[in-house]
Protein backbone atom coordinates (compact mmCIF):
# COMPACT_ATOMS: atom_id res chain seq x y z
CA UNK A 1 0.00 0.00 0.00
CA UNK A 2 1.54 3.93 -1.27
CA UNK A 3 1.28 6.08 1.59
CA UNK A 4 0.67 9.03 -1.32
CA UNK A 5 3.39 10.54 -0.68
CA UNK A 6 7.00 10.73 -1.74
CA UNK A 7 9.81 10.45 0.83
CA UNK A 8 13.31 12.22 -0.04
CA UNK A 9 15.99 9.77 1.05
CA UNK A 10 19.55 11.04 1.95
CA UNK A 11 20.89 8.40 0.08
CA UNK A 12 24.01 10.19 0.04
CA UNK A 13 24.58 10.47 3.39
CA UNK A 14 24.30 6.61 3.65
CA UNK A 15 26.93 6.10 1.08
CA UNK A 16 29.04 8.81 2.50
CA UNK A 17 29.14 7.25 6.03
CA UNK A 18 29.76 3.30 4.78
CA UNK A 19 32.17 4.59 2.46
CA UNK A 20 33.50 6.52 5.08
CA UNK A 21 34.04 3.17 7.43
CA UNK A 22 35.48 1.81 3.97
CA UNK A 23 38.02 4.54 3.89
CA UNK A 24 38.95 3.61 7.41
CA UNK A 25 39.23 -0.10 6.62
CA UNK A 26 41.63 0.02 3.79
CA UNK A 27 43.67 2.72 5.92
CA UNK A 28 44.05 0.40 8.78
CA UNK A 29 44.47 -2.59 6.32
CA UNK A 30 47.09 -0.64 4.25
CA UNK A 31 48.95 0.40 7.92
CA UNK A 32 49.67 -3.20 7.86
CA UNK A 33 50.67 -3.71 4.81
CA UNK A 34 53.14 -1.09 5.10
CA UNK A 35 54.06 -3.40 8.63
CA UNK A 36 54.69 -6.43 6.79
CA UNK A 37 56.00 -5.53 3.94
CA UNK A 38 58.63 -3.03 6.11
CA UNK A 39 59.58 -6.16 8.14
CA UNK A 40 60.03 -7.84 4.72
CA UNK A 41 62.41 -5.20 3.22
CA UNK A 42 64.06 -5.25 6.61
CA UNK A 43 65.03 -8.95 5.84
CA UNK A 44 66.04 -8.02 2.54
CA UNK A 45 68.13 -5.13 2.74
CA UNK A 46 69.87 -6.56 5.85
CA UNK A 47 70.16 -9.47 4.54
CA UNK A 48 69.10 -11.31 8.00
CA UNK A 49 66.65 -14.32 8.40
CA UNK A 50 63.34 -13.70 9.25
CA UNK A 51 60.88 -15.34 11.97
CA UNK A 52 58.90 -17.64 9.58
CA UNK A 53 56.83 -19.87 12.26
CA UNK A 54 54.17 -21.73 9.26
CA UNK A 55 56.30 -23.18 6.04
CA UNK A 56 59.45 -22.16 6.92
CA UNK A 57 60.11 -20.93 3.46
CA UNK A 58 60.22 -17.31 4.04
CA UNK A 59 64.16 -17.28 3.46
CA UNK A 60 63.96 -19.33 0.77
CA UNK A 61 61.71 -17.21 -0.81
CA UNK A 62 63.44 -13.79 0.09
CA UNK A 63 66.48 -15.00 -1.45
CA UNK A 64 65.35 -16.30 -4.57
CA UNK A 65 65.71 -14.55 -8.20
CA UNK A 66 61.92 -13.06 -8.36
CA UNK A 67 62.28 -11.15 -4.36
CA UNK A 68 63.81 -8.45 -6.68
CA UNK A 69 62.46 -5.92 -9.22
CA UNK A 70 64.78 -2.75 -10.82
CA UNK A 71 67.25 -3.66 -8.31
CA UNK A 72 64.75 -3.34 -5.28
CA UNK A 73 63.61 -5.73 -3.51
CA UNK A 74 60.12 -6.43 -3.96
CA UNK A 75 59.51 -5.83 -0.55
CA UNK A 76 60.09 -1.88 -0.64
CA UNK A 77 57.97 -1.86 -4.07
CA UNK A 78 55.00 -3.35 -1.36
CA UNK A 79 56.17 -0.71 1.36
CA UNK A 80 55.77 1.73 -1.17
CA UNK A 81 52.16 0.70 -2.50
CA UNK A 82 50.84 -0.04 0.97
CA UNK A 83 51.73 4.06 0.94
CA UNK A 84 49.98 4.92 -1.28
CA UNK A 85 47.21 3.38 -0.78
CA UNK A 86 47.04 4.67 3.03
CA UNK A 87 47.59 8.13 1.54
CA UNK A 88 44.76 7.87 -0.87
CA UNK A 89 42.17 6.55 1.62
CA UNK A 90 43.10 9.50 4.00
CA UNK A 91 43.23 12.09 1.69
CA UNK A 92 40.15 11.00 0.44
CA UNK A 93 37.91 10.50 3.64
CA UNK A 94 39.20 13.88 4.03
CA UNK A 95 37.78 15.30 0.72
CA UNK A 96 33.58 15.98 0.20
CA UNK A 97 32.05 12.65 -0.88
CA UNK A 98 31.29 14.14 -3.92
CA UNK A 99 34.99 14.46 -4.77
CA UNK A 100 35.52 11.06 -3.75
CA UNK A 101 35.57 9.47 -7.49
CA UNK A 102 38.96 9.79 -8.55
CA UNK A 103 40.43 8.28 -4.89
CA UNK A 104 37.96 5.45 -5.28
CA UNK A 105 39.27 4.21 -8.96
CA UNK A 106 42.72 5.01 -7.67
CA UNK A 107 42.56 2.70 -4.70
CA UNK A 108 40.45 0.29 -6.28
CA UNK A 109 43.04 0.38 -9.45
CA UNK A 110 46.26 0.11 -7.27
CA UNK A 111 44.36 -2.67 -5.10
CA UNK A 112 43.59 -4.07 -8.03
CA UNK A 113 47.26 -4.28 -9.31
CA UNK A 114 48.37 -5.36 -5.91
CA UNK A 115 46.31 -8.37 -6.05
CA UNK A 116 47.14 -9.56 -9.28
CA UNK A 117 51.07 -9.09 -9.14
CA UNK A 118 50.30 -11.00 -5.41
CA UNK A 119 48.50 -13.75 -7.46
CA UNK A 120 52.04 -14.20 -9.79
CA UNK A 121 54.01 -14.09 -6.74
CA UNK A 122 52.05 -16.70 -4.97
CA UNK A 123 52.21 -19.05 -8.06
CA UNK A 124 56.17 -18.42 -8.22
CA UNK A 125 56.10 -19.46 -4.76
CA UNK A 126 54.23 -22.67 -5.56
CA UNK A 127 55.78 -23.85 -8.79
CA UNK A 128 59.44 -21.67 -9.36
CA UNK A 129 60.49 -21.43 -5.72
CA UNK A 130 58.52 -24.63 -4.53
CA UNK A 131 58.06 -22.91 -0.69
CA UNK A 132 55.52 -20.57 0.92
CA UNK A 133 56.44 -17.25 2.94
CA UNK A 134 54.02 -16.77 5.28
CA UNK A 135 54.54 -12.88 5.13
CA UNK A 136 53.81 -13.15 1.68
CA UNK A 137 51.23 -14.80 2.07
CA UNK A 138 49.50 -11.78 4.84
CA UNK A 139 50.01 -9.22 1.89
CA UNK A 140 48.50 -11.20 -0.39
CA UNK A 141 45.47 -11.06 1.91
CA UNK A 142 45.91 -7.56 3.28
CA UNK A 143 45.94 -6.29 -0.62
CA UNK A 144 42.82 -8.65 -1.52
CA UNK A 145 40.85 -7.10 1.03
CA UNK A 146 41.95 -3.88 0.33
CA UNK A 147 40.93 -4.74 -3.22
CA UNK A 148 37.53 -5.97 -1.96
CA UNK A 149 36.78 -2.95 0.07
CA UNK A 150 37.45 -0.28 -2.70
CA UNK A 151 35.63 -2.30 -4.81
CA UNK A 152 32.70 -1.87 -2.84
CA UNK A 153 33.59 1.92 -1.86
CA UNK A 154 33.57 2.52 -5.77
CA UNK A 155 30.23 0.76 -6.61
CA UNK A 156 29.02 2.69 -3.55
CA UNK A 157 30.54 6.00 -4.87
CA UNK A 158 29.35 5.55 -8.36
CA UNK A 159 26.08 4.86 -7.30
CA UNK A 160 25.76 7.95 -4.73
CA UNK A 161 26.96 9.99 -7.49
CA UNK A 162 24.31 9.34 -10.03
CA UNK A 163 21.07 10.23 -7.95
CA UNK A 164 22.48 13.36 -6.66
CA UNK A 165 22.45 14.94 -3.10
CA UNK A 166 18.71 13.53 -2.33
CA UNK A 167 16.47 10.93 -4.13
CA UNK A 168 12.95 10.09 -3.57
CA UNK A 169 11.18 6.86 -3.37
CA UNK A 170 7.72 5.51 -2.52
CA UNK A 171 7.76 4.10 0.71
CA UNK A 172 5.18 1.45 0.71
CA UNK A 173 3.33 -0.03 3.29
Amino acid sequence: MNNGGDLPVARSDGCSLLSSMLLAAISLLALGGIAVSSYLAYGSIADSSLYCEIGHGCDAVQASEYSVVLGVPIAVWGALLYLAIFATATVGACLPYRSWGLPSLALFGMGLAGTTYSGYLAWVELYRIESVCMWCTASAIIVTAILIAAGVNLVLEARGGSDGDVSKREVSR
